[in-house]
C-alpha cells in the first residue's frame, strides 16, 4: 500500500492491491491492522447512477473509508474545520476500479459531495466507524454559500 498525497490534512488516500488473473479478481480494501481502520460500525454500498452527484454532506463523529470497485466516482472534499491547518482546502480525488483503485479514509468533521464519472453506474463502498445515525450528520444543497464549487 502507498499513501498518495492530498491537500486536507488527515484526509488519507492509499493505493489498494487488487490480484486479477484470467478467472477474475480479488480487490483489497480494509483490514482491521490498517492505520485507517478506527472500528467497525456498518459498511454498505451506495449505486451511483451516470452524471448523478450526491452531497454536500459532513459527518460529526464518524470515519469513512471509501472505495470503488466497479465504475468512476469523482469525490469532492472540502475542509472547514476551525482547528484544522487546511481550512478552506478544497480537495478533487478521482476513485476508479482500474488505474487509481484507493482507500480514501475521511475524518469526521470534513463536507464531501461524489459525482458518478464512468459511463455506467458506480459503485462506491464505505465502511464507518461506528452505526450510521441519520441525526450525526448535516447536508447543504450543490450550491451554497459556504463551498465554491462548481460540479460539470
Amino acid at each position: 500500500m502507498i499513501n498518495l498525497k492530498t491537500k486536507i490534512h488527515d484526509l488519507e488516500l492509499i493505493s489498494l492491491k487488487q490480484i486479477k488473473d484470467d478467472r477474475g479478481a480479488v480487490y483489497h480494501f480494509l483490514k482491521s491492522t490498517d492505520s485507517t481502520f478506527k472500528g467497525f460500525g456498518e459498511a454498505y454500498y451506495s449505486k451511483i447512477n451516470p452524471e448523478v452527484i450526491k452531497g454536500w454532506k459532513l459527518h460529526h463523529r464518524l470515519c469513512q473509508n471509501f472505495c470503488v470497485p466497479i465504475g468512476a466516482v469523482k469525490i469532492v472534499v472540502y475542509d472547514d474545520r476551525d482547528e484544522s491547518p487546511t481550512k478552506g482546502e478544497l480537495d478533487e480525488i478521482i476513485l476508479n476500479d482500474s488505474n487509481n483503485y484507493c482507500l480514501l479514509s475521511m475524518p469526521a468533521g470534513l463536507w464531501y459531495s461524489f459525482k458518478c464519472i464512468s459511463e455506467d453506474f458506480a459503485l462506491l463502498a464505505n465502511i464507518i466507524d461506528q452505526l450510521h445515525d441519520p441525526l450525526e450528520s448535516i447536508t447543504l444543497p450543490l450550491e451554497n454559500n459556504i463551498i465554491q464549487y462548481e460540479w460539470k
